[in-house]
C-alpha cells in the first residue's frame, strides 16, 4: 500500500498509530473479559491463570509491534485516549472481584485490582522488551502466579 493511499485512510501519523493502539486495546479488553467470564465460578486460581494468560496471550500476537509502541510513542493527546487500556482492565477486574468477595469495601476491591492489573501490564511490556521468550515459554505466567495469588489470598479474605 502506498503511503497516498494510506493518508486517505488515516490524517496524519498520530491517527494511525492510534488506531493500532485501539485495535489492540479491543484485542486484551475481549480476551481478558472472556477468561474472566468463563472461569467467574472457578477458584481463584483458576482466574488469576486465566487473567495473565489472556494478557500475555494478547501481547504473543504480535510483540514486534508492541515493543515499537511502548518504546516509541508519546503519552499524550489521541494516543492518551486510546492507551486508556489498563483504566478498563482493572474496572473489569474490580467488578469481577466485587462480584466474588461482596464484603470488602469497595475501595480496598478497587486497589487490589489496579495492584493486580498494573502487576500483569509491567510484566508484560518489560518482557516484550527485555525477554521475548519469557512470553512463550510459560515461565512469566508461572512467576506472575507466584507473586500475585498470595497476595490475592491475602487480600481478599482481610
Amino acid at each position: 500500500m502506498s503511503i497516498g493511499t494510506l493518508y486517505q485512510y488515516f490524517s496524519n501519523k498520530e491517527a494511525l498509530v492510534a488506531a493500532l493502539i485501539e485495535e489492540h486495546v479491543q484485542d486484551v479488553l475481549t480476551l481478558v473479559e472472556t477468561a474472566l467470564a468463563k472461569h467467574a465460578s472457578e477458584p481463584l486460581p483458576a482466574v488469576l491463570r486465566a487473567l495473565i494468560k489472556a494478557s500475555l496471550d494478547a501481547h504473543r500476537l504480535n510483540p514486534e509491534l508492541h515493543k515499537v509502541l511502548i518504546e516509541q510513542v508519546p503519552r499524550e493527546g489521541a494516543l492518551a485516549a486510546a492507551m486508556g487500556i489498563s483504566e478498563r482492565l482493572t474496572e473489569m477486574l474490580r467488578t469481577h472481584l466485587r462480584e466474588r468477595c461482596p464484603g470488602l469495601p469497595p475501595s480496598r476491591i478497587r486497589l487490589v485490582a489496579f495492584v493486580a492489573e498494573s502487576t500483569v501490564e509491567a510484566l508484560t511490556h518489560r518482557a516484550i522488551i527485555e525477554g521475548p521468550r519469557w512470553l512463550t515459554t510459560g515461565a512469566l505466567e508461572a512467576e506472575a502466579m507466584d507473586l500475585l495469588l498470595p497476595y490475592l489470598t491475602h487480600s481478599l479474605s482481610a
